[in-house]
C-alpha cells in the first residue's frame, strides 16, 4: 500500500512538473492580443515605418496590431517600460535602458544641420545667439542634438530653443536653424529642400566625433540625394549618424521577437522604404544588447548553444526533471520551426541578392550623376545592363520574380537606362 502511495505522489509530481514546463513554454510562444508599437510623429519617418510594420505583423500573426504616435524615443522608452507597448522605434544611445532588449537596426538616422542662409551660420558654433529648434521633448533627435552642442561646448542657455520639431523652420521665420537627426526617407526632410531659402551645414569633424561618442558613426550625406532644382545638396556633406532601433522589453515572447523581424525581413517593407537595412546588414549588428531570440533567427545553431546553456544551469539544480522536459520542449519546437524556415531559405538568399542587385544601381544612380561628359556616361550604361542582365539570370526563384521589390528593380532599372541616354543625348546636343 505504501508503495502505491509513493506512486500516485511521484505520478502526480511529474504531471505538475509536466503542466509547468509545457505552461512555461508556451508563455515564450505566446502573443499579445493586441500588439501596440510605439512610433512617432505622424509627419515624421517613424510613424509610417511603423505603420507598415504593423500591417505586416497583422497579416504575419493574425492579431490585432496598434500604432501609437508618440514625440519620438524617449517617449516610446517610457510606453514600452509601463507596459503600455509592446515593441517601439528608438535612436541608439550610449546605453539601451535596462530592461529594454534589441530587435532589429532598422535604417541610418544622419545628423542634419538645416540653416537659413542669410544667417551666416556654417558649423555648430555659430548657433550661439540664434533661435535654434533642437525637436520636442520627448524625442531621441533632441538628446543627440544636446549631446552635439555639448561637444561643441555651446550651452543651451546661449540659444534660444524653440522645442519644436524640425519642420517648424518652414512655418516660423524666426528660427534660423534646425539641429536634428532623421533618416534620409523623412517626408517632412524631403518638403523642406523643396524650398530655395535654407541650406544644409556639414558637421566638419565628423569621425573625431564619432570617436569619442561610439553610438554615432560619421557618414556623407551623398550630393544630390534629394530632388530639387538643383538636387540638394549641391554638394556631399560629412556629418554623423545614429540607427533607428526595433526595441522590445527583455520579457518580450521569442515567438513575438521572431514574427516582428519576419515581418522586417520577409515582406516587401523595403520596397516602401529602400533605406531601411537588410537582414545581412542587422544580423551583423551588434552596437547594443539584442534579445536571445534575435541571434536564433539569424542563425538556426544559435538555438542549440542557448540549449547547452540551459542544461548545464539545470543540471546544477535540483529540478532535472523540469530541465529535462524544458530541454525537449525547446528541442521539438527549434526542429518545427526549422522545419518550416528549410522551406523559405531558398528565396531568402534570393531576396538577398535581389537587395545587392538594387544595391548596385544605386550605387550607378549616385555615381552618374557626377558625370556630364556623353562618353564617360556610356559606362554606366553598360554596368546597368550587366546588372539587369545578372539580375535575370540568377533570379530565377518563382516567388522572388513575383514580388513587388523585383518589379520595382526592373522599373529602376528601365528609368536610369532611360534617364542616362537622355543625359548622353543632351550632353551631344550642347
Amino acid at each position: 500500500m505504501r508503495k502505491l502511495i509513493y506512486l500516485v505522489i511521484l505520478i502526480t509530481a511529474i504531471a505538475v512538473l509536466i503542466f509547468f514546463a509545457v505552461s512555461w513554454y508556451n508563455s515564450r510562444q505566446s502573443l499579445p492580443r493586441v500588439i501596440r508599437i510605439a512610433g512617432g510623429r505622424s509627419d515624421g519617418l517613424y510613424y509610417p515605418v511603423a505603420q507598415q510594420l504593423a500591417k505586416s505583423l497583422s497579416k504575419l500573426t493574425g492579431q490585432s496590431v496598434h500604432v501609437i504616435e508618440t514625440n519620438g524615443s524617449e517617449a516610446n522608452l517610457d510606453l514600452l517600460s509601463k507596459g503600455k507597448a509592446e515593441l517601439g522605434f528608438i535612436q541608439t544611445v550610449s546605453s539601451t535602458p535596462q530592461g529594454i532588449l534589441g530587435i532589429a537596426p532598422l535604417f541610418e538616422e544622419p545628423m542634419h544641420l538645416l540653416v537659413r542662409k542669410d544667417k551666416g551660420i556654417r558649423s555648430v558654433s555659430d548657433l550661439v545667439g540664434k533661435r535654434v529648434t533642437f525637436g520636442p521633448l520627448g524625442s531621441g533627435s533632441r538628446q543627440n542634438a544636446l549631446t552635439m552642442l555639448d561637444h561643441y561646448q555651446v550651452p543651451l542657455k546661449n540659444l534660444h530653443d524653440t522645442k519644436k520639431y524640425f519642420g517648424a523652420i518652414a512655418t516660423d521665420p524666426n528660427i534660423d536653424a534646425a539641429l536634428f537627426t532623421t533618416g534620409w526617407m523623412n517626408p517632412t526632410l524631403e518638403q523642406l529642400f523643396q524650398r530655395n531659402d535654407l541650406e544644409l551645414v556639414g558637421i566638419s569633424d565628423a569621425e573625431g566625433f564619432a570617436a569619442s561618442h561610439p553610438w554615432f558613426v560619421a557618414t556623407t550625406i551623398p550630393r544630390g540625394l534629394y530632388s530639387g532644382n538643383p538636387p540638394v545638396p549641391t554638394e556631399s556633406i560629412e556629418t554623423v549618424a545614429v540607427t533607428a532601433l526595433l526595441v522590445a522589453r527583455a520579457d518580450a515572447s521569442d515567438r513575438l521577437v521572431r514574427d516582428a523581424l519576419a515581418a522586417l525581413f520577409e515582406t516587401d517593407l523595403r520596397a516602401s522604404f529602400p533605406t531601411a537595412l537588410t537582414a545581412k546588414a542587422a544580423k551583423n549588428y551588434d552596437a547594443t544588447v539584442m534579445h536571445p531570440s534575435v541571434a536564433s533567427y539569424h542563425d538556426p545553431t544559435a538555438a542549440i548553444n542557448r540549449l547547452a546553456k540551459t542544461m548545464e544551469v539545470i543540471g546544477k539544480s535540483k529540478e532535472a526533471l523540469l530541465g529535462v522536459i524544458t530541454i525537449f520542449l525547446l528541442v521539438w519546437g527549434w526542429a518545427r520551426r526549422r522545419r518550416e524556415r528549410a522551406t523559405v531559405a531558398a528565396d531568402q538568399i534570393q531576396k538577398q541578392k535581389l537587395d545587392d542587385f538594387i544595391g548596385e544601381t544605386l550605387e550607378v544612380e549616385l555615381q552618374q550623376m557626377e558625370v556630364t561628359d556623353p562618353e564617360e556616361l556610356r559606362p554606366f550604361l553598360r554596368r546597368l545592363t550587366m546588372i539587369k542582365q545578372e539580375a535575370l539570370r540568377e533570379l530565377t526563384s518563382e516567388k522572388v520574380r513575383g514580388d513587388q521589390l523585383f518589379a520595382i528593380f526592373l522599373s529602376q532599372c528601365a528609368a536610369l537606362s532611360e534617364k542616362i541616354q537622355m543625359r548622353m543625348l543632351y550632353g551631344r546636343m550642347s
